[in-house]
């Protein structure tokens, strides 16, 4: 038999239960949650919308600019190939673009070697490993305005610091941003400077997946720290020095900021690079800029749909 307490807690359930379908309503269905494909749809939209404003729309943009003849004040007019003519027969383009080549191979191989220097440094058990990877960070945070500035400080031929470190072991200085051998590879020198440690954070992320039984093995069949280097690091390693190699040639072809703080592409057309080209034609002929940018694009598709081709290739 049901005692005198529990009905009136019976009664007030059946009341609670009556006035929540009310507020519900009759048959009105639960609102679902969208799961599977929608959800993940739902969840990529505003990045995906972030892209095509940021991205797509504005490489559109130019391709279609780069058929007009526009100086940004006056109407436009449709000239089709001839932008392309005109800077596939102009030489300063053709000088930017290689001076964009050397920057990038100078970069290239001056990066990854400090990189990975640092990244087998930090890597050792040790106790100044921490301090290593701290200091290489510490340029990386610098803006590249900032560090275009300080270069060109330091590298000022009458009071600049390398002169000044340079003078004390009785060589004379170089006048290293007035010089046309010397200003290329004195950027390509900052960029090293300011970028290594982010290389090397992914390098390092590498050699530490790096099983310890493979240098175990390495050691027992006799092997030196030049073969253990050469037999397992640099191939257990291939997969990260991919990354920092295509980082390092899409922010080489790139390049603006520091040659343009730093020279403005001087002294004459002696770091001209394709992204500086750019710039400064953009000023005076839109369309001759934008087919100068789309020709860059068609250059790092290129370069992307190789280093695809050969990932696809070795992974299978």
């Amino acid at each position: 038999m049901q005692t005198t307490t529990e009905l009136p807690a019976k009664l007030s359930s059946a009341r609670a239960g009556g006035s929540l379908r009310r507020l519900r309503g009759p048959g009105r269905p639960r609102r679902r949650r969208p799961t599977g494909a929608l959800a993940g749809w739902l969840s990529v939209a505003p990045a995906l919308l972030v892209i095509l404003g940021f991205t797509f729309y504005p490489m559109v943009q130019a391709m279609l600019l780069s058929t007009d003849r526009w100086n940004m004040l006056g109407p436009k007019e449709f000239v089709g190939t001839e932008n392309y003519e005109t800077i596939l027969a102009a030489g300063t383009f053709r000088e930017s673009l290689f001076n964009t080549l050397v920057f990038t191979l100078i970069t290239l191989a001056g990066t990854y070697a400090l990189a990975l220097a640092t990244a087998m440094a930090a890597n050792r058990e040790m106790a100044s490993a921490r301090l290593v990877r701290t200091l290489t960070v510490l340029p990386a945070v610098i803006p590249m305005v900032v560090a275009g500035l300080i270069w060109k400080w330091l590298y000022e031929p009458d009071h600049g610091l390398v002169n000044s470190l340079i003078g004390l072991v009785g060589v004379d200085g170089a006048r290293w941003l007035f010089d046309n051998d010397l200003a290329l590879p004195a950027v390509a020198l900052v960029s090293i400077w300011k970028d290594f440690g982010i290389y090397a954070l992914i390098l390092l992320g590498g050699l530490q997946r790096i099983p310890a039984e493979l240098y175990e093995a390495a050691t027992i069949d006799r092997a030196g720290p030049w073969q253990q280097f050469r037999s397992v690091t640099l191939p257990m390693l291939r997969p990260a020095s991919a990354a920092v190699f295509l980082l390092l040639l899409f922010n080489s072809f790139k390049v603006f900021d520091q040659v343009w703080v730093m020279t403005e592409g001087g002294p004459g057309t002696a770091t001209l690079t394709v992204v500086t080209f750019i710039y400064t034609r953009l000023l005076t002929d839109v369309g001759v800029a934008s087919a100068a940018s789309v020709v860059l694009f068609v250059i790092l598709l290129t370069i992307t749909m190789i280093r695809l081709r050969l990932t696809s290739r070795r992974d299978s």
